[in-house]
């Protein structure tokens, strides 16, 4: 009796010691779940070189301008954008987009504004929503946010055009006047990959969003940037798209032809133990060894 308790007790430790194992090996992959979007983008830092060999100085540019290819997405369940977005030297976010909402076939267009950033009270503007021109997947796209001067060189303002490249079609919108006509200096995420949903299966026939050019005042920037997934603590970038965690099956990939494209590529999962999970076990392993000692002995 006392050596079929011991038994007992022991598988009962060995099975939280398995648990423990099975945690790692087996977690709840397949259901990728996020609360608010998440983005993944490029942030470009001042000092990026660019086509005439001069530097990217943030706060001396005034034009942003971004061509991208769409991904092959015809239907989303929640809202999907390629979004261009700038801050300001008055510290206002500006953002313009091409986007997919809910049981739509087509893309369209978007325009909005962030201010407080950095304050509790951080305020969304949205200016324009849902609006012409409109995009079919694999259409070709030009997203420009630049400082339109008035007239008399007094009370400028910020402006951001939209045009679908394959089709001829555009739309230039005024944002908002904050008493700024440059770009804010530091590190700026001028291009993402923003999505709402996690759901595998929107993106599993996604072929590549691709972006051909990020163009300052008109110069291409060669390279310098950095994949900024929201996760990025080594950087500062003034601000950063989207929040949530970006689902392993998207990732970004750098092309033979210079482009930089935005895939779907099936997660892998590795069954390797974390070194964090061998200390674990190991842990689990002398606790349960101490707990059959002392069964051992009370029983005795």
């Amino acid at each position: 009796m006392k050596e079929l308790s011991v038994v007992i007790a022991s598988l009962f430790v060995l099975q939280l010691s398995t648990g423990a194992i099975m945690l790692y090996e087996n977690p709840s992959r397949d259901t990728w779940v996020t609360q608010r979007s998440w983005g993944l983008g490029l942030t470009i830092p001042n000092d990026s070189p660019l086509e005439d060999g001069s530097r990217v100085e943030w706060s001396k540019h005034r034009n942003i301008t971004v061509v991208l290819t769409l991904p092959n997405i015809s239907y989303t369940d929640k809202t999907i954008y390629l979004i261009v977005s700038i801050m300001t030297k008055k510290q206002t976010i500006i953002q313009a987009a091409v986007g997919i909402q809910p049981n739509s076939t087509y893309w369209t267009t978007y325009f909005m504004y962030v201010r407080n950033v950095y304050h509790y009270n951080k305020t969304y503007v949205a200016v324009l929503l849902d609006s012409p021109p409109y995009f079919n997947p694999n259409d070709k796209a030009s997203i420009s946010i630049y400082y339109r001067p008035s007239e008399d060189k007094h009370d400028g303002v910020w402006a951001s055009s939209i045009t679908n490249l394959s089709q001829g079609e555009s739309i230039d919108v005024d944002i908002l006047a904050d008493n700024s006509s440059t770009f804010m200096d530091g590190e700026q995420e001028v291009v993402a990959f923003e999505s709402y949903t996690s759901n595998e299966e929107i993106f599993k026939q996604m072929g590549e969003a691709i972006l051909h050019s990020i163009l300052v005042d008109g110069k291409k920037v060669l390279n310098g940037w950095y994949i900024d997934d929201g996760q990025v603590f080594d950087k500062r970038p003034l601000f950063e798209v989207g929040g949530g965690q970006v689902p392993p099956f998207i990732s970004i990939t750098l092309n033979n032809d210079g482009t930089v494209a935005w895939i779907y590529s099936k997660p892998t999962w590795n069954n390797s133990m974390h070194p964090i999970y061998s200390i674990l076990f190991f842990i689990v392993l002398v606790v349960s060894t101490i707990i059959i000692v002392y069964v051992a002995y009370r029983i005795k």
